[in-house]
């Protein structure tokens, strides 16, 4: 060992004084990063306990005390950001301990002792997403002539998908849908609704099919079922023709991924490459689902490796994409019912994120419902306890009496807090002044939290659409203070964005002699969605052009385009206009003419979806997108591949935006996000949403707050629940039970992001007690009785107002 056990700590304050010099790890921490590589670690972490800290640093220990080597550690994480940050601190904190061995040797080192420390390649750690992982590990576990699997883009996958599974004979041109199977599928969707087009029947079934995969089912028993007969043979038929058609093409899509690396890791076909694997960390392991957690369990017994897990089933939020909270909260059992050795079990609670008023509101609020204690970890973790000291600011809630009223409030603190001296409220005869951090700070260190950050609400036969809550701040706090919302508008319907697709298709398609739009365009059967939008993005092209833009040297955007029509080079040094042109390269030509696209961070995320697209089409068009010439069919046929290879998906919204692509949140933006997003985040002041849309109660929003039925996700479950070896663990809660306990994790996300001042904001509706608007974030309980409210003895009559609230109202 290079480090004897008891100096680790100290080594670590004297050769990382900033991050332990003062604060070494406590004694709970302690006990996570110590305890023996031979029994598997459950680590439940709440939330601000520094669980990344400790994983970081037990690594760290199996290599300078245990005398592991990095390249024997596999370190697997959620995020690609996670994985970024997690193996930062693994390189950074890692060469400080290295150097410190170096300029400082132990008293027991010898001569070995200093070959080994030097010969330590920390770039050897062994981190990702498991997603990353199994791809780096297939593509090196590679035959001698084998051919490595592509893995492929997600709207790639769709359209593969929908052509040569859901419709492999081209019928998809048409939109008719299966009536049976828009029956069976209609269950699934968020509002329950049959699918209407095409593209919505794409993501239903591409929810079963991925399901099918990520909970390891029987595709057989499924299809088995007597209930919905004809419609489950048919997803059966679809994501069997899917799956051998991808490895046909050694295509993955993510699913078929990690299905394909555990087929692989258990038939000893990766043994080459994972020989010498000694540990396993896992991070985030609340959100795994069954295939995930077979491959983990599955790496561990076959390396006889170490296994440490870690996360918290109070802060699991993506059953809709198959994770499966009954995973972590059953693993001592699952584990040992595999043939594991009985895991050591540890608790993170010490919090040092959160003041104590913030901590004690999210303490109190995952306790306030008894009907949750039943989803949570036996026995549950123990109530947070906070490290940090009162700065003697309440949790405060703004609540008015229209969206605009509560708009024009949120920006007045905003303001005041970040191009003021601060904001003070006055309430119940005490004074507050919330305000930036002595040590300066911008409007990037607030954020506002909701359910959903869409900017205006989709509203069948409503134009315009109505503004949401997101799209009110983003108009009051411009022009000084910008909004980062990149997920708060559709693609297609971003203005610069329609300008940049409405330019190609100006270009690649001019009018027909007649003067009808798009002469290729016209001709084609196109679906309802490209029907609507592909006008549209012709005219704010138009219009654009007709403002004659910046730059208009050394030539016009007019003249760019025209030319570009006519297929008549602007410069007499090009010569002849090309047989052939890549549309990515006109794409990047036409930003020139775009200068808010390529200067603000929304628009560099926008930017790279679309290139994403064009990049990605390649795949799947015959063309490569690439845009031919000439009066041949090839030139009619390239550009109708490019319009329903790229433009018919953003048209259809298939096209999913990556903001990872921004390594952090622009400090000069106010960022609003959904609490998804957020997680692993924090903020010193949050707003988050608990009612800013709910005017009245209505059923249709009951799901978001309230559910009144198990929504889509837990319909899946229960359907599956027959033919997936998981199913009884998931049941043991009815769906609607499943659904309610689901809406008070994303809330305990919410409500522990903030650092010092918490502010839950919404409509006066959600505070009425005559005619109540129930909320799980506003702590009512699944049985309708409200926290908040103390129940009023005999017959008199309810208080206006909640006569218990933990809030300073604002």
């Amino acid at each position: 060992m290079l480090i004897e056990p008891a100096d680790f700590v100290g080594r670590l304050q004297a050769s990382i004084p900033l991050q332990f010099g003062a604060r070494p790890p406590n004694p709970r921490q302690l006990e996570c990063i110590e305890a023996p590589l031979q029994a598997p670690l459950f680590i439940v972490a709440g939330p601000g306990t520094g669980k990344t800290t400790v994983l970081v640093l037990r690594a760290l220990r199996m290599v300078f005390v245990e005398g592991l080597l990095p390249e024997q550690l596999l370190i697997t994480t959620f995020t690609r950001k996670a994985a970024e940050e997690l193996r930062s601190r693994l390189l950074t904190w890692g060469m400080q301990l290295q150097e410190s061995l170096v300029a400082q040797p132990p008293a027991h080192w010898q001569a070995q002792h200093r070959v080994r420390s030097n010969a330590l390649d920390l770039n050897r750690f062994v981190t990702g997403t498991l997603d990353s992982v199994c791809e780096d590990l297939l593509s090196r576990a590679r035959e001698p002539g084998e051919i490595t699997p592509a893995l492929i883009d997600g709207f790639v996958a769709d359209a593969l998908l929908l052509r040569h599974a859901v419709y492999p004979s081209g019928a998809y041109a048409d939109g008719a849908i299966d009536p049976d199977l828009a029956a069976y599928l209609a269950q699934f969707n968020w509002q329950q609704e049959a699918p209407t087009n095409v593209g919505e029947l794409v993501k239903l079934v591409r929810l079963v099919s991925d399901r099918l995969t990520h909970d390891l089912a029987d595709v057989t028993h499924f299809a088995g079922s007597s209930a919905h007969s004809n419609a489950r043979h048919r997803l059966a038929d679809v994501h069997d023709r899917y799956r051998r058609h991808l490895a046909a093409e050694y295509r993955l899509d993510f699913s078929t991924l990690e299905h394909t690396f555990f087929t692989r890791l258990a038939a000893g076909r990766l043994d080459r490459v994972l020989h010498g694997i000694a540990a396993v960390l896992v991070d985030e392991y609340q959100d795994t689902n069954p295939l995930q957690e077979q491959i983990y369990f599955t790496l561990a017994d076959r390396l006889g490796a170490s296994l440490t897990i870690v996360g918290d089933d109070d802060q699991s939020l993506y059953r809709f994409r198959g994770a499966t909270v009954e995973i972590f909260r059953d693993f001592v059992a699952r584990w040992t019912a595999a043939g594991g050795a009985t895991p050591s079990v540890k608790f993170l609670i010490d919090n040092y994120r959160s003041t104590p008023e913030i901590v004690a509101f999210f303490n109190d609020f995952i306790e306030s419902d008894p009907s949750f204690a039943g989803a949570r970890v036996t026995p549950p973790k123990p109530r947070i306890v906070p490290q940090r000291s009162s700065v003697q600011l309440p949790v405060f809630g703004l609540f008015r009496p229209t969206r605009e009223d509560l708009a024009d409030a949120i920006c007045g603190i905003v303001r005041d807090v970040f191009r003021g001296n601060g904001h003070r409220v006055v309430a119940n005869g005490q004074t507050y002044l919330i305000e930036r951090a002595a040590s300066g700070g911008d409007v990037g260190d607030s954020v506002l939290l909701s359910h959903s950050v869409e900017e205006f609400k989709e509203t069948r036969g409503q134009t315009p659409p109505e503004a949401r809550l997101p799209a009110l701040l983003r108009v009051r706090l411009g022009p000084t203070i910008n909004v980062y919302n990149p997920r708060g508008r559709s693609l297609r319907d971003v203005p610069e964005v329609q300008q940049l697709l409405g330019l190609m298709l100006e270009c690649i398609d001019p009018d027909q002699p007649n003067g009808a739009a798009g002469g290729i365009q016209a001709s084609m059967r196109l679906r309802r969605d490209s029907q609507r939008y592909l006008p549209i993005w012709r005219d704010a092209a138009r219009a654009l052009i007709a403002t004659n833009p910046e730059p208009r040297s050394p030539h016009r955007l007019r003249d760019f385009v025209d030319g570009w029509q006519r297929r008549v080079p602007q410069s007499a040094a090009v010569g002849a206009w090309p047989q052939e042109w890549p549309a990515l390269d006109l794409f990047f030509k036409l930003l020139v003419w775009l200068p808010e696209l390529r200067a603000s961070p929304e628009g560099q995320v926008y930017l790279e979806a679309v290139a994403r697209a064009i990049a990605a089409s390649a795949t799947v068009s015959n063309y490569r997108s690439m845009i031919v010439f000439g009066q041949t069919p090839h030139g009619q046929q390239s550009v109708s591949s490019f319009i329903s290879s790229v433009l018919q998906p953003l048209a259809e919204s298939a096209v999913d935006i990556d903001e990872e692509v921004m390594p952090d949140v622009p400090r000069s933006a106010f960022p609003i996000m959904t609490i998804h997003q957020a997680k692993g985040l924090e903020f010193p002041l949050v707003f988050v949403d608990v009612g800013s849309d709910y005017k009245r109660e209505h059923p249709l929003n009951r799901f978001k707050r309230h559910p009144t039925q198990p929504d889509g996700v837990h319909n899946l479950e229960d359907d599956l629940a027959h033919c997936t070896p998981v199913g009884a663990s998931r049941t043991s809660r009815d769906g609607i039970t499943r659904a309610f306990d689901d809406l008070r994790r994303l809330y305990y996300v919410a409500y522990s992001r903030p650092e010092t001042v918490l502010i839950l904001v919404g409509l006066n509706k959600c505070l009425e007690v005559a005619r109540p608007l129930p909320h799980v974030a506003t702590w009512y309980r699944q049985d309708g009785s409200w926290a908040w409210l103390l129940q009023p003895p005999g017959q008199r009559r309810r208080p206006a107002m909640p006569n218990s609230l933990p809030l300073t109202l604002i």
